[in-house]
């Protein structure tokens, strides 16, 4: 496999997102790997739900942190850009354009109803992507694994992760 040139990292300032602006961080430290940070400003017609400001403005300042501790460890190789558009229409458009060697995005790995009733951008991003794609959940915050809720027991990788 080639050395990784660039990745691009999707977030929105959600945990799941900042899990893998942390991914694709490490995954960039050993070699002379770019990062680039993409945020997308969805117009109203697009959002699904009402985020409130408060909650916007946090994930805001978790993300400049995290990128503000990214810089030394990459050596002015990660950079933070906006666009506006439709997310997943945004992030493969850039992925297209920007020849990248591979996307790392959060998801909520949701299932079922909701994903039904919400949708996925990075379900989305890995059915459509001109790279390959690292989908990162965030470990903390009551995940609940697919196989935990189906047959409410771990599944076999976290079976495996907590043995002593």
């Amino acid at each position: 496999m080639a050395a990784l040139k660039s990745i691009l990292v999707p977030v929105d300032g959600s945990p799941p997102s900042l899990a893998a602006l942390a991914h694709a961080i490490v995954l960039a430290e050993d070699g002379e790997t770019r990062v680039d940070v993409l945020s997308v400003e969805a117009p109203d017609e697009l959002r699904i739900g009402s985020v409130p400001p408060s909650t916007r403005r946090e994930g805001e300042r978790e993300l400049d942190d995290a990128l503000e501790r990214a810089k030394p460890r990459l050596d002015g190789r990660i950079s933070r850009r906006t666009a506006s558009g439709d997310p997943l229409r945004t992030i493969i458009e850039t992925a297209r354009d920007g020849q990248y060697d591979m996307i790392v995005i959060g998801t909520h790995g949701r299932v079922g109803r909701l994903h039904a009733m919400l949708g996925s951008v990075a379900e989305g991003v890995v059915r459509n992507a001109p790279c390959p794609v690292l989908t990162v959940r965030d470990a903390t915050g009551g995940y609940q694994s697919f196989a935990e809720r189906r047959h409410g027991r771990p599944s076999v990788a976290q079976q495996v992760s907590h043995r002593p």
